[in-house]
């Protein structure tokens, strides 16, 4: 099925895909992946092959946080050469620069001082800034980052839901940003994609918490003896 003219962009697809409520009000997916991944097989070869950039992208973000800064530093490198898409590489350059500086805050709240020059930590133009202002509370940058103080504030409460929360919101802002104007183009295409990915885990999130309020409260109710029936 074509849905791709140079004068339609990609119409048909954009239609064919149900609303994204903001990840923090919605109480279920409106498409789930294999819904999602039906449309996206309309796209033409070469958004195609973007796409796949776009997933391996967020398939790393999703993995566990025990890769050292130089591994992390390294995938990100390798996942961005090349990258010809604007507002692909706009997505995946903001993220990550989030969480470096995430890496960097978790890094002083733990006693650390600021990276040697040796060690490779970081990417980006924010690296030397933060090493320059390493003492300063939010590294000089409350004025571009204007949710980095209430991060701050989250992270050393160690509120990891809510800090969750608002980096989610940070990025999902940034990318309504990047689509501002875009509504049947592929940037608009990555962008849904994108708000995809962060209203599906923050659904996790949610029904991970959940689970685990009920294993309390069952673990009250039966005075620490929950797995009575398990």
């Amino acid at each position: 099925m074509t849905v791709w003219t140079p004068h339609s962009g990609y119409f048909t697809l954009m239609a064919s895909l149900p609303h994204l409520p903001r990840f923090d009000r919605a109480r279920h997916l409106p498409i789930n992946r294999e819904r999602l991944d039906a449309r996206l097989a309309w796209l033409r070869p070469d958004d195609a092959r973007t796409v796949s950039q776009a997933e391996q992208f967020l398939e790393w973000q999703r993995q566990p946080l025990d890769r050292t800064d130089a591994q992390v530093v390294a995938r990100y490198s390798a996942l961005t050469t090349n990258l010809g898409q604007p507002a692909l590489r706009s997505m995946i350059e903001f993220r990550f620069g989030l969480r470096m500086l995430m890496a960097a805050l978790r890094r002083r709240q733990m006693g650390l001082s600021v990276p040697p020059r040796h060690e490779i930590w970081g990417a980006g133009p924010w690296v030397q800034h933060i090493e320059r202002n390493w003492t300063d509370p939010d590294f000089r940058l409350a004025a571009q980052c204007p949710w980095l103080r209430q991060a701050r504030a989250l992270l050393e409460r160690g509120e990891t839901l809510p800090l969750e929360h608002l980096l989610m919101g940070v990025v999902w802002d940034h990318l309504g940003e990047i689509g501002r104007g875009h509504y049947f183009d592929f940037d608009a295409v990555l962008v849904y994609l994108f708000r995809w990915e962060i209203l599906d885990r923050w659904l996790r999130y949610q029904a991970a918490a959940a689970a685990t309020r009920i294993d309390r409260l069952v673990g009250e109710a039966f005075g620490g003896h929950g797995r009575l029936f398990a």
